[in-house]
């Protein structure tokens, strides 16, 4: 084995290569094991010694993936343990070119052949939703700490969900993944480190930032610096066949699979007279997890203020979680004052409550992004950690500089489509955003009663148990694809007989 994979690396020569992984549960349908195991960059710039130890130890941790936490609790969930999985390694040479020190395709991303969310009425989501990036594909697929892709729905590509210049600027990529040659390893850069003027395909990709006007990028002056950089592949979708190429490519496979898709791809951009060639390399491909739609009933108007717990409005999808029984609750203050080992352990501690409370129905409240590795933007939780919620509520503050970072068509995403956990995301300082604060602040905490070893995070993590707070009613969470709301509603008990008020309705029994 060792000289057959020496003979690879000699046909190689000095490209860099990426061992992935590519098991039966993975590549099966109705299953999301994207991201459950491991692929590894191997920059292969060493000699041949160095280059075979590092390549040798990539596929081991690949196979050892096969044993990680979140594969085998999302295994479990979905009634997979007695599974016969079975692994194999695939070897891929690194789509991309040389840049000076670093080796990157113009453009990668994630396709899926369905949108999974959308952000208005005029787009369709048959026509497919792409995550764009320039460098490699791993900041598409996976959720990031501290960046942000290009979101686009292929119906109308240049319909973003951000509307002022500011926004978009925030909403862009900062950072690129890339093999640095000369040190032989897979790193992370600031964009503005990376690019300059003399990058060929920089008028496809980037707008300039003037005066916080975002302007085509036409031709490069010398007063032009690479901090005015703003990536928003703007001159792609609007002057190249990209768009189109990408809509053929996703009609076909979804055609062929019967089913809609997910394909990682990278693109390469050759500069022409005319515009430029756009060649697209079809890396993996998948059935795609699909969310599973229902009729959902209207969203209830007029009520209560104390009735509303929290109204999202930013890329909601369409369902409804009924009868919530116990809230989570991460206190945005408390936490951002944690030192880090106990952020760590507090995310155990959820984990720990998810398991207990198996059966249950619950959902999560926090800061920032749920299951970021960045401790500062959320709490590090895992799949392991919160699979049997039923929703899981980002909150963005503006004055903690904590912003979620939409999660939808990356990995996390799809583990929570599989597990019909729903994202939610509330801006409680915009217009159109609520969160009932008072209410979370006033109800009393069951933490201690519930798991009385996790005693001494009273102070930053809240379990609310909701038929104490509000006798009578039930928690409902009503999605329509264009708002969410969380709302108390009364149910009355007579003659031994529970009756649930519809709003706006006669007495329906439940």
């Amino acid at each position: 084995m060792a000289e057959r994979l020496r003979a690879i690396l000699d046909r190689a020569g000095n490209t860099p290569l990426i061992v992935r992984s590519s098991s039966l549960l993975e590549d099966n349908f109705g299953t999301s094991f994207a991201g459950k195991y491991e692929s590894h960059f191997c920059p292969n710039q060493g000699t041949p010694k160095e280059n075979l130890r590092a390549l040798t130890t990539a596929i081991r941790r690949i196979y050892a993936s096969v044993y990680n936490p979140d594969a085998l609790f999302y295994r479990r969930r979905m009634g997979l343990l007695d599974y016969d999985e079975r692994m194999a390694i695939l070897l891929q040479v690194v789509q991309g070119q040389s840049y000076h020190r670093y080796f990157f395709p113009a453009l990668a991303g994630v396709a899926l052949g369905r949108a999974p969310i959308i952000w208005n009425p005029r787009l369709r989501r048959d026509e497919g939703f792409v995550r764009l990036v320039n460098g490699l594909g791993t900041r598409a697929v996976n959720r990031v700490a501290d960046d942000y892709p290009r979101l686009i729905t292929l119906s109308h590509p240049t319909l973003r969900p951000e509307i002022s210049s500011q926004a978009i600027q925030h909403y862009s990529q900062h950072y690129i993944d890339l093999i640095d040659l000369e040190a032989n390893e897979f790193v992370t850069r600031p964009i503005k480190e990376v690019l300059t003027a003399d990058y060929e395909v920089l008028r496809w990709i980037a707008s300039i930032n003037e005066d916080d006007t975002l302007m085509p990028l036409i031709s490069l002056g010398r007063n032009i610096t690479p901090d005015r950089f703003v990536l928003t592949f703007d001159n792609l979708l609007q002057r190249t066949n990209f768009v189109p190429l990408l809509k053929n490519a996703l009609a076909t496979l979804n055609k062929r699979y019967n089913a809609p898709i997910e394909m990682e791809f990278a693109a390469t951009i050759t500069p022409t007279n005319a515009r430029p060639n756009v060649t697209l390399h079809l890396l993996q491909c998948r059935p795609q997890s699909s969310w599973r739609e229902a009729a959902v009933r209207p969203v209830p108007i007029d009520l209560p203020a104390s009735d509303r717990l929290f109204i999202s409005s930013r890329m909601v999808p369409q369902g409804e979680v009924s009868d919530v029984e116990y809230l989570f609750f991460v206190k945005p203050q408390t936490y951002s004052a944690l030192p880090a080992e106990r952020r760590y352990e507090l995310a155990r501690v959820i984990g720990r409550l998810n398991k207990n409370l198996e059966g249950h129905k619950f959902i999560m409240v926090g800061p920032g992004r749920w299951g970021s590795s960045n401790i500062d933007l959320g709490v590090p939780v895992s799949y392991a950690d919160i699979y049997n919620s039923s929703a899981l509520i980002e909150l963005a503050y503006s004055q903690q500089g904590i912003t979620p970072e939409p999660s939808y068509g990356t990995h996390f995403f799809q583990d929570l489509v599989e597990s019909q956990i729903y994202p939610l995301a509330i801006y409680p300082d915009e217009a159109g955003d609520l969160f009932n604060e008072e209410f979370f602040n006033r109800a009393r905490n069951q933490l201690a009663a519930v798991l009385p070893e996790s005693a001494a995070y009273t102070d930053c993590l809240k379990v609310i148990h909701v038929p104490s707070e509000r006798p009578g009613y039930t928690l409902e969470i009503n999605m329509d694809g264009e708002r969410a709301l969380a709302y108390f509603d009364a149910v009355v008990i007579n003659n031994r007989k529970e009756w649930k008020l519809e709003v706006g309705s006669a007495p329906v029994k439940e």
